[in-house]
């Protein structure tokens, strides 16, 4: 008999996953079709160290963002990830989204394991416990809200994150109900678990305390130690691979808001996200919520109103929320703990402690599991209260929870076209109100590259009257008039832009193509100094090793890339290069150990491909 339950519930258990996997893949489904947009530019058509599993450790090694912008992003397992969809599919789109789709049915899944075993210790009957869960980790699973971590290549972070951040947390759960020897496995299996989920996205770092904070809300003082000893352990391996890792702080752009503004932003960024939770209709990245003034005219004043009642807004429900835990301390525990994490996993995201934006929607994956799964109880205990009327209110109940739940598939996948492609994300993002500057200048830098040089010039000038001393629409703005030939307007940009130290080195490479196309001259001291400014920069360098080659200096090209690879041996580009000036001066055998060098570094550099 004892088999028999045991066998139903595992079964039970397999096809709650299986129609959570269902549900994900219906409703992120056109994701598969869509293309690489904005960030996946950078993490995976020009990351050197996703060509090859033999540059995995040397992954760990380096930041985000190797030839982009620099960030402080430490993340070596999205990059693993990214890899290993390399070495399967080189640069098709489509896996890469497919992988992402899956690691969020994983997160799902994790957190259905997670939310029930966590409401089981709190004495709930283990039916209720999983349906709640089940509910919960469901609505949480196809929730538009989340599409911007799930239909983004980029955003797989956070899935990744989640997925070993509540797998983490259940073993620990598992730990505390194991007696003797047989807990140890748990408690190693969760402190991987959670360093896996630090090393996926820095929100990672959160699960070891709520796991502390689970413990001591039950004041269970042993498991707290324990507990406590697998978050140290955890955070000084972070630290110590964080710390190693090659690393160029991440340029400011903006200064952070004052502190005596922040909550402010944290008033009405909670606001905001209710407003996207409660109506998931207004959906788009690069959200801001702080108040941008642009002159007194009657738009302005009233979108300063709006962010004004925002601001009241996001106070009453901050104290609604307060009041909510205050009533669940003592009336529903399950309930207290939930929202207690939720508050743990939101506070970092608040707006309250400055990060590289004032709101963003991915930002509340992982709080919104645990609020999700607080009003899932708070409904079966209203439920329970109307006892009377059940059969009424359970099939109205079931009715507007199906409703609801359709809804919220169908937008999920209608919000997934969004990212079919750059030009449908840009243009989409700026017309449902994501209009900042960032966006414009990506708008601009499409344009420019497809050739419409007019359209750049607008969407570079309406990022400038948002943003004014822009470097990135400065720098882009120079490139539109060197296309055009107003050479007089590019040298005045350029000469501005050399005082700014995110695009001063590309302002001095653009200075020795004016230089080029103004007198016909090759100004290989201005690619020298371009070469030399800044962060390293391969594009530059690659740039400047040509240059030397064309005019006659191969020799010295060699000795400039040599030098490059002494720092960088990991570009597989690099050796390729190399391998193509010496087989230039005739050196065979130089030739073809670079060759070889260049195809460890990427699965896909065929010997056809190498040798053409």
């Amino acid at each position: 008999m004892h088999g028999l339950l045991i066998s139903s519930f595992v079964v039970k258990k397999i096809w709650a996953a299986l129609i959570l996997i269902a549900v994900v893949f219906i409703s992120y489904a056109p994701a598969v079709r869509n293309g690489f947009v904005w960030d996946d530019t950078a993490l995976v058509l020009r990351d050197p160290l996703i060509r090859s599993w033999r540059l995995i450790p040397e992954g760990f090694n380096h930041f985000l963002f190797v030839d982009a912008t620099a960030s402080d992003f430490y993340r070596p397992i999205q990059r693993l990830i990214y890899t290993i969809d390399y070495a399967a599919f080189a640069f098709r789109p489509g896996p890469y989204h497919l992988t992402s789709v899956l690691w969020h049915s994983l997160a799902a899944i994790a957190f259905l394991f997670f939310a029930e075993e966590l409401l089981l210790s709190f004495g709930l009957e283990r039916g209720r416990s999983r349906l709640m869960a089940f509910v919960a980790a469901l609505v949480w699973a196809i929730h538009p809200v989340q599409s911007a971590a799930v239909a983004y290549v980029s955003g797989v972070a956070d899935p990744l994150a989640a997925t070993f951040g509540f797998l983490g947390l259940f073993l620990l759960l598992r730990a505390s109900l194991t007696l003797g020897p047989r807990e140890l496995p748990f408690l190693i299996g969760s402190g991987v678990a959670f360093l896996l989920s630090a090393l996926s996205k820095e929100s990672g770092l959160l699960f070891p305390l709520i796991g502390m904070a689970f413990s001591l809300l039950r004041k269970n003082w042993v498991n707290l130690w324990k507990t406590a000893a697998v978050a140290a352990l955890v955070a000084a391996s972070y630290f110590s691979l964080r710390a190693a890792a090659e690393h160029n702080p991440a340029p400011t752009l903006t200064p952070p808001p004052p502190l005596l503004v922040r909550p402010i932003i944290a008033a009405r960024a909670v606001a905001e996200y209710t407003g996207l939770i409660l109506f998931p209709m207004n959906l788009h990245m690069d959200r801001d919520v702080e108040t941008q003034p642009s002159g007194f005219n009657e738009a302005s004043m009233a979108h300063a109103a709006w962010r004004e009642l925002q601001t009241l807004v996001g106070l009453v429900l901050i104290a609604v929320f307060f009041y909510w835990m205050l009533r669940a301390r003592k009336r529903n525990p399950a309930v207290f703990t939930a929202l207690l994490f939720g508050l743990i996993a939101y506070l970092p995201v608040s707006g309250i402690v400055a990060l590289n934006a004032t709101a963003a929607e991915h930002w509340i994956y992982l709080p919104s599991a645990f609020f999700f799964l607080a009003i899932a109880l708070e409904i079966v205990e209203l439920g329970q209260k109307l006892k009377s009327r059940r059969s009424t209110i359970a099939a109205t109940t079931l009715v507007l929870g199906v409703v609801w739940m359709a809804f919220l598939g169908a937008r999920t996948f209608a919000r997934t076209f969004d990212w079919k492609d750059q030009r449908t994300f840009l243009e989409r993002t700026i017309a449902h109100g994501g209009d900042s500057a960032r966006m414009l200048i990506n708008l601009g830098g499409l344009e420019l590259t497809e050739g419409k040089l007019e359209d750049a010039a607008v969407h570079l000038h309406a990022a400038l009257q948002k943003k004014p001393d822009q470097p990135l629409a400065i720098i882009n703005l120079a490139a539109v008039a060197l296309k055009q030939k107003d050479f007089k307007l590019a040298r005045e940009l350029l000469t501005r832009a050399t005082q700014m130290p995110l695009v001063d080195a590309e302002a001095h490479q653009l200075l020795a193509v004016l230089e080029s196309k103004e007198s016909g001259k090759v100004d290989l001291m201005r690619m020298r100094l371009a070469a030399r400014t800044g962060p390293p920069n391969w594009s530059i360098e690659k740039r400047y090793i040509q240059l030397l080659d064309q005019t006659g200096g191969t020799a010295a090209a060699i000795n400039e890339l040599l030098t490059c690879l002494q720092s960088q041996s990991y570009r597989a580009e690099s050796w390729k290069l190399l391998s193509d000036l010496h087989a230039k001066l005739g050196h065979s055998t130089q030739a073809a150990e670079a060759l070889e060098q260049a195809r460890a570094y990427d699965v896909h550099l065929s010997t056809s491909k190498l040798e053409n």
